[in-house]
């Protein structure tokens, strides 16, 4: 039996659409089990200032990281960029998180001010690489999943 083109490419874009939706649960399954976040110090690596080139240093799969003995039986659940200045020197620290900040959201940052000229700005996020700077992540899946809608 033979069947039309058309038939043929809506099979071929139905098996298309399945197998892009399961990648996307499959990728949701991941994040949940796992954290990625970049994990660096300024004071000994001047890459991981600001600005940042992500490209330039790797990262961490936080789930794979031994808590400190604090924190024991935690999971890291947040990625955390920290800036300070003390008396003018800036460093910046990236890293996994394992206490989430109830008052902050994901768009904001909390900022502090102490005696001898000192500033700090601990800012802290969900997402997967989202403590590489101040702009929000666009999750890959939603990026792939309005390339396969133009496309159909």
């Amino acid at each position: 039996m033979k069947t039309s083109g058309s038939a043929r490419s809506s099979a071929l874009a139905l098996t298309a659409v399945f197998v892009f939706l399961g990648c996307i649960e499959g990728s949701w399954q991941a994040e949940e089990q796992s954290l990625l976040c970049y994990q660096c110090n300024s004071e000994y690596d001047p890459r991981c200032g600001d600005p940042f080139d992500p490209y330039s240093l790797g990262t961490v799969n936080c789930s794979l990281i031994e808590p400190l003995d604090h924190l024991q039986g935690m999971k890291a659940k947040i990625c955390r960029k920290n800036v300070q200045k003390v008396y003018g020197k800036i460093r910046v620290v990236r890293g996994c998180g394992y206490l989430e900040d109830s008052y902050l959201d994901a768009t904001k940052c909390l900022y502090r001010s102490g005696t001898h000229n000192v500033f700090a700005t601990y800012c802290s996020c969900t997402g997967n690489l989202c403590n590489g700077s101040n702009r929000l992540a666009v999750p890959i899946a939603l990026v792939g999943l309005i390339s396969l809608v133009a496309v159909l």
